[in-house]
């Protein structure tokens, strides 16, 4: 899978501890110039890939599977050590996630894309044939990675757009080029052909070379503003995209709900991942007094421990950088000065590492979550509505429909709440964690994304689907039958009469 490549010398990704500032390791990067043959290569490799059949695809990505299994242990410290997550989170909420996810494409992507047969029905009296639905690969699928999750969300894609039959050229995050490295190392170890399965290292100028190279389509993940410069890329050009840009995820607390249990939900969706997680709670609307949920919530965000996830009992590591940290800082500023009263964290933490505390705000009005939106750091702002039709109003203004999540103890109240709000994903009385279900689509609505990721429509948003109509040489066909007019006339009204009442 990997190829020789010049490298320049002084091109070099630097892997930084966020806890430390320590240098971990280097990574040459990839030359822009050469993406594009690596594309080239990547699509003469797809050929014979798609020819082998499923069979012989599954047995690769089972091998890869296992691979990954059995170097858990070896992905979660790399985590922790390049993005600074607890291992705890590594473990539960990266690699075993991404095994689950694999091992669904592994057990089911022969079924989800096995052909199928659909018949005419009712059309049969047009003499309408049958006819076969199959799902053929893109070709090419570029993938710009992210950090955050930086296994979960994206081996599992890699799975299944090469289990569609697809090649992967993949750009790993350059916040996390040693994930990236270790990712590379899996796949040439676990035998996928070569060329097929292609990482690329670097910055924003590698990423706009694979955006602009031969693609059949294109995955992007990270922020909005970069999201939509990506996309409107690939649209000059007709390449289809998935796309997961982030949320700014409200959740709902309804009069009965459970106070202690929820704080403690709520608190855990708030910080989990130091708050970088794209479905993490960050805007918490009460019906009813917001004074003594406010409180609570920061009361536990006090008590969270937060320092280098290497040592033990810690609950929230660092930024991914010093810059993510200082940009997170400023929004946090901004939502003051629009009105947002601390009463948690507000201020980075000193010393080494990008260290910065569990932020919790309390707001009035919508302009100190106007000054928060799409901030990606442990901030959670809390604001009182007057009924749950307020509330509604409230979790789907703005643009951000990734996930959300509504707290009560009334099974219909709770679900009707649900059915109103806008996001890819809506949870009552949890957050954050059934992202990982293995069957379940993964995406976001509005200007958090479209295309969906995990299970069977993650699946087929790698494949095309195809319609095979067969038909024997020298039959039957009725539109060459010599009809007359009034044939035709009296025919069109008979079958009118029975499939088109006009009342």
């Amino acid at each position: 899978m990997s190829s020789v490549m010049t490298i320049r010398p002084d091109a070099v990704l630097i892997a930084r501890n966020p806890a430390t500032g320590a240098e971990l390791g280097r990574v040459p990067a990839t030359p822009p110039d050469q993406v594009a043959e690596l594309v080239a290569r990547a699509r003469r490799a797809q050929v014979a890939w798609w020819a082998a059949g499923w069979r012989a695809r599954r047995a690769v990505l089972e091998r890869w599977w296992r691979l990954l299994s059995r170097e858990a242990d070896a992905w979660a410290d790399l985590i922790r050590s390049e993005i600074g997550k607890p291992r705890i989170e590594a473990m539960g909420g990266d690699v075993l996630s991404t095994l689950d996810a694999i091992r669904w494409t592994v057990r089911h992507g022969g079924s989800a894309l096995a052909q199928r047969r659909i018949g005419p029905g009712w059309q049969r009296w047009l003499l309408m044939p049958g006819g076969l639905i199959g799902w053929v690969p893109y070709g090419v699928v570029g993938m710009l990675g992210t950090w955050n999750y930086p296994l979960f969300l994206n081996a599992p894609p890699i799975a299944q757009a090469l289990a569609a039959g697809n090649a992967v050229v993949w750009k790993a995050s350059e916040l996390a080029p040693l994930c990236g490295r270790m990712l590379e190392q899996s796949l040439n170890e676990a035998g996928f052909p070569e060329g097929l399965a292609t990482v690329l290292y670097g910055g924003p100028e590698v990423g706009r070379a694979l955006v602009e190279s031969d693609l059949g389509k294109a995955m992007f993940t990270g922020g909005v503003d970069n999201g939509r410069h990506v996309l409107a890329a690939l649209g000059r050009r007709g390449i289809p995209a998935v796309a997961e840009l982030s949320g700014f995820d409200p959740a709902i607390v309804l009069p009965d709900a459970p106070r202690d249990s929820t704080v403690r939900a709520l608190t855990w969706g708030a910080f989990v991942g130091c708050g970088q997680t794209c479905v993490a709670v960050k805007r918490v609307y009460v019906v009813g007094d917001p004074a003594p949920w406010a409180e609570a919530i920061a009361t536990a965000a006090r008590a969270l421990r937060v320092g280098d996830p290497s040592s033990d009992g810690i609950d929230v590591g660092p930024m991914i950088s010093a810059g993510a940290c200082q940009r997170f800082h400023g929004m946090i500023q901004a939502a003051v000065e629009a009105g947002g009263v601390l009463l948690a964290g507000g201020a980075p933490l000193p010393g080494p590492g990008s260290f910065y505390p569990p932020t919790v705000l309390r707001a009035e009005s919508v302009d100190p979550e106007d000054a928060l939106a799409g901030a990606f750091g442990p901030a959670v702002v809390i604001r009182g509505v007057a009924d749950p039709q307020a509330a509604v109003a409230a979790a789907n203004r703005g643009a951000f429909a990734l996930a959300a999540s509504v707290w009560g103890r009334d099974p219909a109240g709770t679900r009707t709440v649900a059915g109103k709000l806008q996001a890819g994903m809506v949870c009552i009385n949890d957050a954050v964690t059934p992202t990982a279900h293995a069957s379940a689509p993964f995406g976001g609505v509005k200007a958090s994304g479209f295309g969906r990721t995990k299970g069977l429509l993650g699946l087929r948003e790698f494949a095309q689907a195809q319609v095979l109509f067969p038909r024997r040489p020298g039959g039957f066909r009725p539109q060459l039958f010599p009809y007359t007019a009034t044939v035709l006339r009296r025919g069109f009204a008979v079958y009118r009469r029975f499939f088109h009442p006009r009342d």
